[in-house]
C-alpha cells in the first residue's frame, strides 16, 4: 500500500513540476527537425475588458530581441521573476518593450485570476508593465519559413514550457536562448540583459 501511494505521489509531482520545482537549470537552444525554427502567433492581450485578438508576436519582436516569460497566476517563481523584471524596467536597465509575458495554463487558470495577479491596476499582486498575452491550446502557431500553420501544436512549438520558463526570441522569430530557472538569480538576469540589449 505504501509503495503505491509513493508511486502515485511521484507521478503527480512530476506532472506538476513546472509550477512547484525549485531546481534551476539553463537550457541551450535545442532544435528539433519537426518544430518550426521561426515562429509567430496572434492572441488576445490581457486588458481586463476585451479578448480582441490584437497581439502579433512577429510584429512585437521586429524591433529587437524580446524576453518571453511564460507565467501562471499561481506560480511563485513567476511572481518573483515578474517583480525582478519590473524593478529592472523601473531602474532603466531593461526596456518594457523588450519583455513579453505569456500565460501558460489557460485550460485551468481563468483570465480573471491572471488579471488579479498580473493586471496593471492598484489591487494586483504582481503587476506587469508590458504586454501579457492569453493564448490557448488552440492558438495557431505560424511557421515563418513556410508561411503555414505549425502542425506541432501551440505549446509543443515552443518546447512545452513549464512555468516559469524564460525564452529570448530574436527579430527573425527564432528562440535563441531558454532558461527554466525557477527563482531569479543574478547570473541569469545579467545574461538576459546582455542578450536583449
Amino acid at each position: 500500500m505504501k509503495s503505491s501511494i509513493f508511486i502515485f505521489f511521484i507521478v503527480v509531482s512530476s506532472a506538476l513540476s513546472g509550477c512547484i520545482s525549485e531546481n534551476q537549470s539553463v537550457i541551450s537552444e535545442d532544435s528539433t527537425n519537426d518544430l518550426p525554427e521561426r515562429l509567430s502567433f496572434s492572441a488576445p492581450i490581457m486588458n481586463g475588458s476585451s479578448n480582441i485578438t490584437n497581439f502579433v508576436l512577429e510584429e512585437y519582436v521586429s524591433d529587437g530581441p524580446v524576453l518571453m516569460l511564460w507565467v501562471a497566476a499561481g506560480c511563485m517563481g513567476c511572481h518573483s521573476w515578474t517583480d525582478i523584471l519590473v524593478d529592472e524596467v523601473e531602474n532603466g536597465n531593461i526596456s518594457n518593450s523588450s519583455i513579453l509575458s505569456i500565460h501558460r495554463y489557460s485550460s485551468f487558470e481563468s483570465q480573471s485570476y491572471v488579471e488579479e495577479v498580473y493586471g496593471n491596476h492598484q489591487n494586483s499582486s504582481n503587476p506587469v508593465h508590458w504586454p501579457l498575452v492569453l493564448p490557448s491550446e488552440e492558438t495557431i502557431v505560424y511557421d515563418l519559413d513556410t508561411g503555414y500553420e505549425s502542425t506541432s501544436g501551440f505549446y509543443n512549438s515552443f518546447g512545452n514550457p513549464s512555468t516559469p520558463t524564460l525564452q529570448i526570441m530574436n527579430p527573425l522569430g527564432e528562440i535563441i536562448w531558454t532558461s527554466k530557472t525557477y527563482w531569479p538569480t543574478l547570473d541569469v538576469l545579467e545574461e538576459i540583459k546582455s542578450l536583449i540589449k
